[in-house]
């Protein structure tokens, strides 16, 4: 069985009338533009650690450029390095209209088309992931994208920024599976009631 076959299976015992929808953005763009605007904000949020006044601090030697880079060389992890790169790149003149100015209109793009589906319905659900959790030993074998890419039914509700929640629905192979529930702008507590009911 897989997670697209047991959320069916759930929704079918549990709900009683649904339709399907489709919001054609998620799958080609959110992760993409969640993804630009991510890293470019932590590009710029991270910034400030630089040994000076924040983060953790060496003895000030040289210039100023070469202290910052080994501060943040020693101390900032590879992802959080990669982060900063990219987010650096995608925000550089001549790259910013390319990359993050395309991503926060794509941003705008999912924003609407969540709007239309959500003046139709109270709750939109899903399955959380795309699989069960992955063992350590199988994450490690990951790229950074394919390990980015696991987060592709849950990186639009964030982007957009809507209320959104994960439950428990089952297990395959003893593997917890999710079901995301998803409702607009302030209607926390239509989401609180529906998982309560299911």
């Amino acid at each position: 069985m897989d997670i697209n076959e047991k959320f069916t299976k759930f929704i079918d015992k549990k709900i009683e009338k649904y339709d399907i929808v489709s919001i054609p953005s998620i799958r080609k763009y959110a992760l993409p533009a969640y993804h630009i605007i991510a890293f470019s904000e932590a590009s710029t949020n991270l910034s400030k650690f630089t040994g000076l006044r924040y983060g953790a601090t060496e003895n000030i030697e040289g210039p100023y450029h070469e202290y910052f880079s080994k501060v943040r060389s020693k101390y900032f992890e590879k992802e959080s390095k990669r982060r900063i790169i990219l987010g650096t790149f995608t925000r550089m003149a001549g790259f910013r209209e390319a990359y993050y100015l395309k991503a926060l209109k794509t941003r705008t793009l999912i924003v609407n088309e969540y709007q239309k589906a959500l003046k139709k319905y109270d709750i939109l659900i899903s399955p959380t992931t795309v699989t069960t959790a992955l063992k350590f030993s199988e994450i490690e074998k990951l790229t950074p994208l394919q390990q980015y890419q696991t987060d592709i039914l849950t990186v639009a509700p964030n982007l957009v920024g809507i209320p959104h929640i994960s439950i428990n629905i089952g297990s395959i192979d003893q593997l917890p599976v999710g079901m995301m529930a998803t409702a607009n702008l302030l209607e926390e507590e239509k989401l609180r009631k529906f998982v309560k009911n299911i």
